[in-house]
């Protein structure tokens, strides 16, 4: 199915979500930036045309599941932050590019 990457996505913002206001400072800004660029590329996501048999969908996701396994709930603040908000970039990086690629089909 692939609008399963617009859930994940979604999913991965809410998680995002919750780190931004379980944190203070710069580490919350970076949060809340991520969270808004996961809910735009969400967007973009049920819009496209998206082949789920795709390379870059299966790698997508790859980073996306990576992302939401590290980050758990997200409901209280998460010891490695960097390691978070690198992974949390990777999936979107990831996501950017297999959307990318659809809208070139």
């Amino acid at each position: 199915m692939a609008h399963e990457l617009a859930e994940q996505l979604a999913g991965l913002a809410s998680r995002v979500n919750n780190l931004a206001v379980n944190h203070t400072g710069d580490d919350s800004r970076t949060f809340f930036d991520l969270q808004n660029q996961l809910i735009d590329l969400s967007e973009k996501a049920i819009l496209a045309d998206l082949d789920n048999e795709a390379a870059s969908y299966g790698k997508a996701l790859d980073g996306l599941n990576a992302a939401i396994k590290f980050i758990g709930e997200a409901e209280d603040s998460i010891a490695n932050v960097s390691q978070a908000i690198q992974l949390i970039t990777k999936a979107v990086g990831l996501a950017e590019k297999a959307i990318g690629a659809a809208a070139k089909v």
